[in-house]
């Protein structure tokens, strides 16, 4: 079963998703853990009630040092000033006489402060220089500073968390990508055997696929193209090889027969049809090379085009192949419409492709079906159509196709086209080739 195709986009975006879940767990864990420990240490009262005995032993120490009395309750504003983490009230029996927010007798309304409204647990006895006992309630808080740096570190954790899990999602795809670039530098060296890993059903999976294909096809390519040279190389050692054969028998029957040196002439008449044997052979040998030559070669010479009447041109075409068939002992049918046009042509490379039909005819056509020829203009191409009945068995077999495929070439080069298709068994070859453009445009 084929993976369904999930788009890389989306993956990322749940990637985003998952890393930014996990981010905040972490940090709402990260924030309870902080205030936890907060709570426990700096914001716990076991702490803010030792801090703040020692900063009342402070206290004390600064009103013995500074002369401080009920009548010059000032100094302690200097002390409450060196910071603000505490918060002094003072009480002289059930009367407040400093405040340290305030920081001002005039503005101090007794019937706000009440001693009663006070912790007892924050009370201290002040002694002041005079020996005056003053009722402290002295008051310290950590400030807010420590509940930002928990934030902070719970950010900077959440922020962690968040790198490394998107980096875990986009990890493999980073490794994959970074596979795929050395695997292409691979192939780019020249090494197509070499295989492409295809992993996942993403865009990255598409590509890598496509990259295989690719690679197959080139090495496909690359054989076959190896196999027709290979072939054309066996094919033209082949040939050379065979030809010789002839052509040595061929020579000596020429040279007996140029030097009188036969007994009679019915010996004579021999050594000639033995030539004409050898001479049909090796023009068989000849147009088969020819054939597959211009069938796969890419590089081939073809001559250029010359403007040409189509009625004639064709006609003679025509006549040489009812010549060819009617010896052999076939029927014909000519259908020819007017023709007062022009062709670009070749005149020996559209013989050869008319060789080939005339050729296949004899083959595999049905002696007591008809041959019909028709040449007719269709818009600004020339059409020439040759049907043929269907032999059930035919007495050939030509499985390499080469005719068919010189044919289309041939066409091909006179910027035509060439088909061939069986209907009702009747076998139907049509050459259309374009009109010469001033006919056309006349």
């Amino acid at each position: 079963m084929a993976d369904r195709h999930i788009p890389l986009k989306a993956k990322l975006l749940v990637g985003i998703a998952v890393s930014t879940f996990v981010a905040g767990a972490v940090f709402l864990l990260f924030m309870l853990l902080g205030n936890e420990i907060l709570d426990r240490t700096v914001y716990g009262l076991k702490f803010m009630d030792s801090m703040g005995d020692k900063y009342f032993n402070d206290l004390q120490a600064f009103v013995q040092d500074e002369d401080v009395s009920v009548s010059n309750l000032r100094p302690l504003d200097i002390w409450c000033s060196r910071g603000d983490r505490v918060y002094l009230s003072v009480y002289l029996g059930d009367e407040i006489v400093y405040e340290s927010v305030l920081k001002s007798r005039i503005k101090l309304n007794p019937a706000v402060y009440d001693p009663a409204l006070e912790d007892e647990g924050n009370r201290h006895e002040l002694v002041l220089c005079d020996g005056t006992v003053l009722s402290a309630f002295l008051y310290y808080y950590s400030g807010d500073a420590y509940y930002y740096w928990t934030i902070v570190v719970s950010g900077f954790f959440s922020f962690i968390s968040f790198y490394a899990c998107f980096i875990f999602f986009v990890h493999r795809k980073l490794k994959y990508i970074e596979r795929l670039k050395t695997e292409i530098d691979i192939l780019a060296g020249g090494n197509l055997d070499y295989q492409i890993c295809v992993k996942g059903s993403d865009e990255l999976g598409e590509l890598a696929n496509g990259i295989e294909q690719l690679r197959k096809a080139v090495v496909s390519h690359q054989i076959a193209e190896d196999r027709i040279r290979a072939e054309n190389t066996e094919l033209v050692t082949a040939l050379s090889h065979d030809l010789r054969t002839p052509l040595t028998s061929l020579l000596v029957y020429l040279e007996l027969l140029d030097g009188g040196k036969y007994d009679s002439e019915e010996q004579m008449k021999h050594f000639i049809r033995r030539s004409l044997e050898k001479t049909g052979l090796i023009k068989s040998m000849a147009d088969k090379l020819f054939e597959y030559l211009l069938a796969y070669s890419s590089g081939w010479d073809l001559p250029e085009l010359e403007k040409v009447d189509a009625y004639p041109l064709f006609s003679r075409y025509w006549m040489d192949v009812v010549f060819s068939l009617e010896s052999k002992g076939f029927m014909t049918e000519a259908s020819f419409s007017p023709l007062s046009c022009s062709v670009l042509a070749d005149v020996s490379l559209l013989a050869r492709a008319f060789d080939n039909i005339s050729s296949n005819v004899e083959k595999y056509s049905d002696p007591s079906v008809p041959v019909v020829f028709a040449c007719f203009r269709e818009d600004d191409m020339v059409c020439i159509r040759i049907s043929n009945g269907i032999l059930p068995q035919p007495l050939k077999k030509d499985s390499s196709g080469i005719g068919l495929r010189t044919c289309r070439r041939i066409a091909g080069y006179h910027n035509g086209s060439f088909s061939s298709r069986a209907e009702g068994g009747v076998f139907i070859e049509e050459i259309r080739l374009p009109v010469f453009k001033s006919d056309s445009t006349e």
